[in-house]
């Protein structure tokens, strides 16, 4: 092989350990070998015409997932309509982004903030949901809700609660966790309290499934246990069939709700 600089790899669908003084940039692959060009790819390292692909749902959804934020910058910018396209099971790229889980070493980021905030500067919906069964009741599967169920990921709640984020949905998925701390998060910004999912409203759940980590703060926060369920039972009711502790037990009994 002719002297020449390094080989120069660009990627975005895997991470890879490249050589000294190579470069990386998102979204693009080429090489050049020696100054010369390889096929499809320009002097100077600059795709041709013929090697760039169009921007489609399927890399902007691939992106999401890895939180590539220069990729979905770059294809958002090529076709912003795409924020709003849907794959087969109604989400949106937002939710795809909210719903990963940190702590992957193929990730492009710590915590799926730059990603997140790209789609929501695109246009993507803050409180976009995904379509559910009717059964479900007052529950919504909204990105907020992704990121609290799917990806358990308390530095982009807190960044989706401050940009005005509705935690009503999400309490049901803390509580089902028992995670006291997402809990008291989403009960920061006051949200409603008395919704009901399958029936179900986030204190009552709470209680049936003895989540007492979850259901103090939702006592404290002056969540109504008098709120029946399909069955006619009350958090109260449901309480004592669990036999919780009695202090539980005593402070739902007297609990004033909230106004």
């Amino acid at each position: 092989m002719a002297e020449g600089p390094l080989p120069t790899l660009l990627f975005s669908s895997t991470v890879k350990r490249l050589p000294e003084g190579s470069q990386l940039l998102s979204s693009l692959i080429y090489v050049t070998l020696a100054g010369r060009p390889v096929d499809g790819w320009d002097i100077m390292g600059h795709p041709t015409a013929r090697q760039i692909k169009p921007p489609s749902k399927t890399a902007l959804f691939n992106a999401a997932s890895r939180w590539d934020t220069a990729a979905v910058k770059m294809i958002l910018a090529a076709a912003p309509e795409l924020a709003e396209t849907i794959d087969p099971g109604g989400r949106r790229a937002l939710h795809v982004a909210c719903a990963v889980r940190p702590g992957s070493s193929m990730l492009g980021e710590p915590n799926g903030i730059k990603t997140v905030t790209a789609l929501l500067n695109a246009g993507a919906g803050l409180e976009v949901e995904v379509p559910m069964d009717e059964d479900e009741g007052d529950f919504r599967a909204t990105p907020l809700w992704y990121a609290v169920a799917r990806g358990e990921n308390l530095p982009l709640v807190r960044f989706l609660l401050k940009r005005g984020a509705d935690a009503s949905y999400s309490l049901w998925a803390a509580v089902w966790r028992d995670d006291d701390v997402l809990c008291r998060e989403l009960l920061k910004v006051k949200p409603r309290l008395n919704l009901r999912a399958h029936g179900e409203t986030p204190i009552f759940y709470a209680a049936r499934l003895k989540r007492l980590k979850t259901l103090d703060p939702l006592i404290k926060a002056g969540a109504d246990p008098s709120i029946i369920d399909s069955h006619g039972r009350s958090a109260v009711d449901i309480a004592r069939a669990r036999h919780l502790p009695k202090d539980f037990l005593d402070r739902l009994t007297h609990l004033k709700p909230r106004a």
